[in-house]
């Protein structure tokens, strides 16, 4: 990965309109950021969350997927196994749009295999967790270095989400994966470990989980440890290297 680019405002005359297709978690903290930056609609199959996200955020909504395709651009903030479906039905309208999978799981060579002209792809994946973006995290954005003429707009597009890196997009499926199932296992872990000496209240096991292991965690991350974390740190690696 390389050219990482710092968010920075929009200078050109026109404001860009942009479509998203799914508004759950990711959807919905992705279009909260781009509201203010871009002239964004709204479309979900579900038509009650739809009414809700419109009345939450002030935007509005496309009635179908013809009316996005007329806007040109496109995010799919869908569930991995949608996204095909999702680019097929754009392939039938016939008509010029670039797609943005944000789907993670889903390769940049599965999107350019699927889209046929002049429907075009590109990934752009979050190394971030919807979550913590809800409470003001930014996430680094990796946008696939290819097509290349499709980068200047998804760069223009997702600049003030988070950081920006151009680069192999298809990395974040291992970078999360890797970290969530490590987290995971040590949640289960702590779970167990507490278990095994009787505590088994859930507010406690919640509570070690959530604040203490989450808590050094980001401090691990921020490089903010205390003495007592840092020598668990020196003891880890220590083992590791045996």
């Amino acid at each position: 990965m390389n050219n990482l680019f710092r968010p920075r405002p929009d200078t050109r005359g026109e404001t860009m309109q942009v479509g998203i297709i799914g508004i759950g978690r990711m959807g919905r903290e992705l279009a909260r950021r781009l509201k203010d930056h871009v002239e964004l609609t709204v479309f979900d199959r579900d038509a009650a969350f739809l009414a809700a996200m419109q009345n939450e955020l002030g935007l509005p909504a496309a009635g179908s997927i013809d009316e996005l395709a007329a806007i040109g651009t496109v995010i799919l903030a869908v569930p991995d196994p949608e996204v095909i479906n999702c680019i097929k039905d754009f392939n039938q309208l016939k008509t010029p749009v670039t797609i943005i999978n944000i789907a993670t799981n889903v390769a940049q060579h599965v999107l350019e295999e699927t889209a046929v002209p002049p429907v075009r792809c590109i990934n752009v994946k979050f190394v971030g967790h919807a979550g913590e973006m809800s409470l003001g995290l930014d996430p680094v954005v990796v946008i696939d270095s290819r097509p290349a003429e499709l980068v200047p707009v998804a760069r223009e597009i997702f600049s003030v989400v988070g950081h920006v890196v151009v680069g192999k997009a298809d990395i974040v499926s291992f970078i999360n994966t890797t970290a969530a199932e490590k987290a995971l296992e040590a949640a289960v872990h702590i779970e167990e470990s507490l278990r095994q000496q009787g505590v088994t209240d859930p507010d406690i096991v919640k509570s070690a989980i959530r604040q203490v292991a989450a808590g050094v965690l980001k401090a691990y991350a921020d490089q903010d440890l205390g003495p007592f974390a840092r020598q668990i740190v020196r003891a880890v690696r220590a083992k590791m290297k045996k």
